[in-house]
């Protein structure tokens, strides 16, 4: 059945309402977008039909009015699949997921693990990325997104970012080698966009997700939008001044965040103990200085390397300052940080106190209103699925 754009949008306000606060009623979808109880109803209803949500039970929350409680509605597993894929500089991963963000596949193929961009090549993600879905063509997948370590440029089909490993990265052979409906989004953007779709907070406030890898990034989302996206400079915290009399940057500026929290720079010090500290246990852990990663990094900590505890204690104080300050200057209620430096519990519990030290009475964003959520290396895979359903379900990202 054809739907007229009315009809369209219609479908797209109330699956966008059981994305981000479900599982929810039919009368709560009604009050939140202000479409009548009785279209609401006749919308969800052929939803149900075709398989895209379903009834889950009555409410559990006893409100203390008399009547029948209210009828749940969730999303339902297994309507349509969708290819997420993530671009990192070491590797590529991709999965196959369904409407409700399920992974069913999970893939990583190894690109380089040197970062040198002459080995990360456009034709190859291509080429891996055809083969991942010619390998799982029985799921039938509808559309595909791709998670960027930078900002999409449609004109020139690259990579906006200051990183020099994607200075040459062409996506242009991916466009012309999938024949699926694309989308491109950088990956903090992307994990936001998942979080509010699928994450366990069902109130939608306005939120913060702050991601820690090569680099770091915040993603802000506001009143269910993703803030500024188009705007490449918003976001990147990894560059904003925690130490003015700090190592130099390679953006050309001093003492940034990125030079004491990323991985890439803890990594560069961690090979200069290696080489120069007298006693450190990266020379157990590493066979030779050139394959000291960040996992060894962080095996070091928790074996109670000083050097390294030194380092990565400085890296996640610099992180909580810049927390504090981000719930100053952002409207939101809650903060969501991700990535393997806080992985730790010692680490975490170093977060939650300098936090607790730091922070200023007036903020609505607590401690405890803080979440680390779990890494894993397919989370930004995931996201990009979750890309792909949210622009061919929702209308938008």
């Amino acid at each position: 059945m054809k739907l007229t754009k009315k009809q369209t949008e219609l479908r797209q306000r109330i699956l966008d309402q059981i994305y981000a606060r479900g599982p929810i009623s039919r009368i709560d979808i009604a009050h939140n977008t202000g479409i009548t109880p009785a279209t609401t109803s006749d919308v969800t209803g052929h939803l149900i039909q075709e398989g895209f949500i379903q009834e889950i039970g009555q409410s559990q929350v006893d409100t203390g009015r008399s009547g029948r409680k209210k009828i749940m509605l969730a999303i339902a597993n297994g309507h349509a699949y969708y290819v997420g894929a993530e671009l990192t500089a070491r590797s590529y991963t991709f999965c196959i997921t369904d409407d409700a963000g399920k992974a069913y596949v999970e893939k990583t193929v190894t690109a380089n693990a040197s970062y040198d961009p002459e080995v990360i090549r456009g034709d190859v993600f291509a080429a891996s990325l055809r083969d991942f879905i010619a390998d799982n063509a029985s799921y039938r997948p509808v559309a595909v997104g791709i998670a960027l370590p930078g900002h999409f440029v449609p004109e020139t089909a690259k990579i906006a970012t200051i990183n020099p490993t994607w200075s040459e990265f062409k996506l242009q052979p991916t466009i012309d080698a999938i024949d699926l409906p694309l989308y491109f989004e950088n990956n903090v953007h992307c994990m936001a966009l998942t979080e509010r779709l699928l994450g366990p907070d069902q109130t939608d406030d306005n939120f913060i997700f702050l991601h820690a890898a090569r680099g770091l990034f915040a993603s802000v989302m506001y009143r269910g939008h993703l803030y500024s996206p188009e705007n490449a400079l918003v976001g990147e915290i990894g560059h904003t001044i925690v130490n003015p009399n700090g190592e130099l940057c390679d953006c050309g500026r001093h003492g940034c965040l990125q030079t004491y929290a990323s991985q890439e720079w803890i990594v560069k010090k961690a090979r200069l103990l290696y080489r120069n500290a007298d006693h450190t246990f990266l020379r157990q852990l590493s066979p030779d200085v050139s394959q000291l990663d960040f996992e060894t990094v962080l095996k070091a900590y928790e074996l109670g390397d000083d050097g390294v505890i030194d380092l990565l204690d400085t890296a996640i104080k610099y992180i909580a300052i810049t927390v504090n300050n981000l719930a100053l200057e952002v409207d939101a209620r809650r903060i969501i940080i991700h990535g393997r430096i806080f992985d730790p519990a010692a680490l975490q519990t170093k977060l939650s106190q300098t936090l607790n030290e730091n922070m200023f009475q007036l903020t609505p964003v607590t401690p405890q209103r803080l979440t680390i959520k779990p890494y894993t290396q397919y989370n930004g895979a995931i996201a990009a699925s979750m890309l792909a359903v949210s622009e061919q379900l929702l209308g938008t990202e």
